[in-house]
Order: structure tokens, then C-alpha cells, then sequence
């Protein structure tokens, strides 16, 4: 599986940044894949502010999601 963002389409790799839905950035750090039907998986990231925090929410909260790549089950 992998990760895209669903406004640009493109592969999330580490170190882009994204924006979650109240438009504050942070830099990916990181994800973990879906491990069963009803997971969405993580994404983990480090939330620029003063404090750099590091964290981890479900994919959707930045506006990214899981796509199937070509020749996958």
C-alpha cells in the first residue's frame, strides 16, 4: 500500500510537509500501514511548532489516505 495525499495525488514520502484540517503543518516522520480491514493505519509526524512535538493521528486528519498499488491485492 501507499500512501497518498488526496489533493495532489502524490506519494507521501518522509520529511514532506503536511497540513492538517485546521491548516497547521507539520513534517512526516513516518506511518504505519493498515493491519486489517478496519484500520486506516498512522501517520506520524513532528508538528512544527514552538515545542516540535512528535505524534501520531490517523491519516485523514492531514488529508492523506491508503491506495493499493499497481499489481497488489
Amino acid at each position: 500500500m501507499q500512501l497518498i495525499n488526496e489533493k495532489t495525488k502524490q506519494p507521501v514520502k518522509t520529511g514532506d510537509v503536511v497540513h492538517d484540517f485546521r491548516g497547521k503543518p507539520a513534517f512526516v516522520t513516518g506511518w504505519a500501514t493498515p493491519r486489517h480491514g478496519g484500520s486506516t493505519g498512522r501517520v506520524y509526524v513532528k508538528i512544527m511548532s514552538d515545542h516540535a512535538l512528535d505524534a501520531e493521528f490517523y491519516p485523514s486528519v492531514y488529508g492523506l489516505k491508503w491506495v493499493k498499488e499497481v499489481g497488489e491485492t
